[in-house]
């Protein structure tokens, strides 16, 4: 399991609203992308150490440009549309925040800052992530920023960029505590990552996203 984790983090994977509200796009900036709720704030605090880029409060966001015009657009004629279908369509504001969200983590992610890439992940998934890893002998640094530097393939960086570069948020589709942002990645491949909403922040809450196309 601790593998399989290990390869997401490399990249290697390469909830309710009114319909239709993220439909007319988003720029994210630096306001926008503070680390989940889009408040500018750097999102939590992170105790990592200098060695893994110390967490979100030392984390710049970078500007992006989403597209937007929600799910509908991502649906395959005879395929499976579950996602594309679930629940509404978010309205803008939570798209936006959603969105931002997901930038931080994959720059944060790509730039080597483990801390901050832990910030922008959700609590279940931190948890289970060290859990594993107090689990398994071989791995001495059980703080999610150490695991995910110790595990992060460095061969993997490029894509890593690359897929943050590329990341475009077409649609954030919400019902209950559940929700997905789908966006665009590198070579037009379009993903699915499942978000969590904690006390208002926006949240990753897997390492990588689920190909869609």
């Amino acid at each position: 399991m601790l593998l399989a984790l290990g390869l997401a983090a490399c990249g290697g994977g390469d909830s309710s609203s009114a319909e239709g509200g993220a439909s007319g796009g988003s720029k994210q900036g630096e306001a926008k992308s503070g680390g989940g709720g889009g408040k500018g704030d750097g999102g939590q605090k992170s105790g990592g150490s200098p060695s893994n880029g110390g967490g979100a409060a030392e984390f710049k966001p970078k500007p992006h440009n989403d597209s937007g015009g929600g799910s509908q657009q991502f649906r395959q004629k005879g395929g499976d549309n579950s996602i594309q279908e679930f629940g509404t369509e978010a309205d803008p504001e939570e798209f936006d925040a959603a969105a931002a969200a997901l930038h931080n983590f994959l720059d944060a992610r790509a730039e080597g800052n483990w801390g901050a890439a832990c910030d922008y992940m959700s609590k279940a998934v931190v948890e289970s992530f060290e859990k594993l890893a107090t689990q398994a002998k071989q791995i001495e640094e059980t703080s999610c920023a150490g695991i995910l530097e110790r595990l992060t393939n460095p061969a993997a960086r490029k894509s890593m960029r690359a897929e943050a570069e590329k990341a475009d948020v077409g649609s954030l589709r919400v019902e209950g505590e559940r929700s997905f942002v789908i966006y665009t990645g590198v070579g037009g491949t379009v993903l699915a990552m499942p978000m969590a909403n904690e006390d208002g922040e926006w949240k990753v809450a897997s390492l990588s996203g689920l190909p869609l196309s």
